[in-house]
């Protein structure tokens, strides 16, 4: 790819359709941004806006979420000891399994740290 010096412009449907792109799986922005040929940062900017619903589209109000039967998630959620278990799936694709009795706080942290990884 040859620089021009020129900047290019987005549209904001052509911002919203890229960040969507690179959120359809993980580990996606490096190739996402390199496939447009614009710099990690600013797909990562424009991320952030997407995410606080600023980019001008709508945000995703719902995650995908798998159910189990009752019994099914017994079994899944309670380890060999006897502790219960939850597992929590960001959206940045990574699954992370705490204690069921984890505080809010501590577990806010947590994810916050694991989705900035």
């Amino acid at each position: 790819m040859t620089n021009t010096g020129r900047r290019r412009r987005f549209s904001v449907a052509e911002k919203i359709r890229i960040v969507e792109e690179s959120l359809a799986g993980p580990n996606l922005a490096r190739a996402t941004a390199r496939r447009h040929g614009i710099a990690l940062s600013g797909l990562y900017q424009w991320r952030r806006l997407y995410h606080r619903g600023e980019l001008g589209g709508s945000v995703p109000s719902f995650r995908p979420v798998e159910l189990f039967h009752e019994i099914q998630a017994e079994a899944a959620l309670t380890a060999p000891g006897g502790s219960e278990k939850v597992e929590i799936v960001l959206l940045n694709g990574r699954r992370l399994v705490v204690p069921a009795a984890i505080s809010s706080d501590a577990l806010a942290r947590f994810i916050a740290v694991a989705e900035r990884a």
